[in-house]
């Protein structure tokens, strides 16, 4: 029941609750984590959908993104909890590669997922963009562009990656909700 619950979750949450919305949010998902209330969380600081006036707004919420991150790893290892955690940071969207009269951007389906956590090889970036800002085929074993015979990465991709990075690619429950790409 929910008394039980909140009751697990209360005695990992901070006595000095951070003022930052997505480290607010952050605080919460940690504790019930820990508190073993729930597995996964979304957080979001939303407002980065700047058809207007992109620049400047957009960098007044990249240093609100990046403490939110870093107190989500902080946090993290304060419970002991970091050597469990996968952050996956995405946008729902990506922006076109030009600006639009009113100095904004507008929606683009390419875009960018980054990971952090244990048993995720850093340091690269995989796949490309061509001069247009279109995504470049890669080759889904070897992930080097492919031109030719490759696969364009899309959302069901990523997911279908991150359900056998979890080990729940064959659970029953994963096959009733297909991602309609090759696992």
């Amino acid at each position: 029941s929910s008394p039980k619950a909140l009751k697990r979750v209360t005695p990992y949450i901070s006595k000095d609750i951070p003022k930052q919305r997505l480290s607010q949010q952050a605080e919460i998902a940690l504790s019930c984590f820990k508190g073993g209330v729930c597995v996964s969380a979304n957080i979001s600081i939303g407002q980065f959908d700047r058809h207007n006036n992109n620049d400047p707004d957009q960098m007044k919420l990249i240093p609100e993104l990046l403490a939110g991150i870093d107190y989500v790893v902080t946090k993290a290892e304060e419970l002991k909890s970091r050597d469990k955690l996968v952050v996956v940071m995405q946008s729902e969207m990506g922006r076109t590669p030009t600006y639009n009269k009113g100095n904004g951007k507008d929606h683009w389906s390419i875009g960018s997922t980054m990971f952090l956590g244990p048993g995720i090889k850093g340091d690269r970036v995989i796949g490309t963009t061509d001069e247009k800002q279109f995504a470049v085929p890669l080759n889904p074993a070897s992930l080097i562009d492919d031109k030719d015979k490759g696969i364009r990465i899309r959302p069901g991709h990523i997911h279908q990656a991150l359900r056998q990075f979890a080990g729940i690619a064959d659970h029953p429950h994963s096959h009733e909700f297909p991602l309609g790409v090759a696992g």
